[in-house]
């Protein structure tokens, strides 16, 4: 008996949904009632060039919609879609000022069958804020390694400059204008181009700024490493001391053009004065590295190691005395020239390894006879020393010469018959 109580209440809720659902569809297709429904649809901005004229630009919110209140039969009404209308909201047809701004939004289509109930009163708000623009250089970043024996020369940019415009609060905040760039195991140039970013003080990105352009072209170029030894370069040294002296390190890495690098083969240290060293520790020089070169490994500064012993000796002052043949320069073609004495002896003072070293070949010794003429003349005696060593004494200071005039071939030849 329950079981058949029960099966006549579900008869009866399924005979109530039908019922409803044929009265529903009558109402829906027969008596069509005027209803009302709320829709929202996307505006669309015109003109926002008016902006920048005004020196102002959009900030926050970019992508407005507004909810549209229409009336229609049900039948019309439930099949719109906001792609149905279009609305817009025109910058020029309203005076724009920085802050917030309310911009009426128009009705510029609509599906003919039903009525926008709020049409007099759509607006949008617009936030808007100081336009600035600056100048910025662009900072070009690698990313990755070149081939192992290979380097990354400076990227050259097509353009070297971009101009950046927005809000006056994003453009102080910009820091940098970053381009990215992949070396992927590069063996010769890369040709790309750089998609261009804003970054603040924290390298983070700063998306509401505008550049342009918003890319540029920049080259890489990727040349061979070259492994040269470095040339120590030594004032008032002996071969005996250079060779006692070693650089730390003794190679470096360069890269360069091979137009230009091909010819090196070696880098210079500045000059060091050995004089004027009076230990061994805490010795340095830099390096003279040619314009167009880059030093790939190493900090431009080398650590000189010098033998101590040699050192000394080459601090030590030694005296020498020489003989020196005088020699007779500038004499004028027609003249011949006697001197009272042809040598001179001189005592000569430097270092101990240099005096040591030192012979007479090494040594100028001569009268300048440039303004003598016939007769007896007297010149000073002119002594040219080396680096590294001083004269001392001379026992001669001048000398006497007998300048003649040269007598022609045949003038001797008829004296002689």
């Amino acid at each position: 008996m329950e079981g058949k109580i029960k099966e006549n209440q579900i008869l009866i809720k399924i005979c109530c949904v039908v019922a409803a659902f044929i009265l529903w569809l009558y109402i829906y297709n027969i008596e069509n009632p005027t209803v009302e429904r709320k829709i929202v649809v996307p505006v669309t901005i015109v003109n926002k060039n008016i902006l920048a004229q005004s020196k102002l630009v959009q900030v926050g919110k970019k992508e407005f919609s507004v909810s549209l209140l229409v009336k229609g039969n049900a039948s019309d009404l439930y099949s719109i879609k906001a792609a149905d209308f279009e609305l817009q909201s025109d910058f020029n047809s309203y005076v724009m000022k920085k802050g917030e701004n309310t911009v009426p939004v128009s009705v510029k289509k609509s599906p003919d069958d039903i009525t926008i109930i709020n049409n007099e009163n759509l607006w949008i708000k617009i936030q808007l804020d100081e336009l600035k623009q600056k100048t910025f250089s662009i900072k070009a970043v690698s990313q990755g390694k070149v081939k192992e024996g290979y380097y990354a020369l400076e990227p050259i940019l097509e353009i070297q400059q971009v101009e950046i415009s927005g809000a006056g609060d994003v453009i102080n905040k910009v820091k940098t204008i970053i381009g990215s760039y992949d070396l992927k195991s590069a063996s010769s140039n890369i040709n790309t181009s750089l998609a261009l970013q804003a970054q603040d003080v924290s390298a983070n990105v700063l998306g509401d700024v505008v550049i342009k352009p918003s890319s540029v072209k920049v080259t890489i170029p990727v040349v061979k490493i070259k492994t040269v030894p470095i040339n120590i370069k030594l004032q008032n040294n002996t071969s005996d001391i250079s060779k006692s002296i070693t650089a730390e390190p003794e190679k470096v890495d360069i890269a360069g053009e091979e137009r230009i690098i091909k010819d090196i083969n070696g880098i210079d240290t500045e000059s060091i004065d050995l004089s004027k060293i009076q230990s061994e520790e805490n010795i340095q020089a830099k390096l003279i590295v040619p314009q167009g070169v880059k030093l790939v490994t190493g900090t431009g500064v080398v650590k000189l190691k010098i033998n101590s012993s040699e050192l000394n000796n080459s601090n030590k002052t030694s005296q020498k005395e020489m003989n020196l043949n005088i020699q007779i320069k500038n004499l004028n073609d027609a003249y011949t020239a006697e001197l009272s004495s042809n040598s001179v002896s001189v005592v000569v003072s430097g270092s101990e390894s240099i005096i040591n070293n030192l012979s007479e070949n090494s040594i100028s010794c001569y009268v300048d006879a440039s303004s003598l003429t016939e007769g007896e003349q007297t010149a000073g005696v002119v002594i040219s020393l080396p680096e590294g060593v001083s004269l001392v004494s001379q026992d001669i200071q001048n000398v006497k010469l007998q300048v003649s005039k040269k007598t022609p071939e045949g003038q001797n030849a008829n004296s002689n018959q």
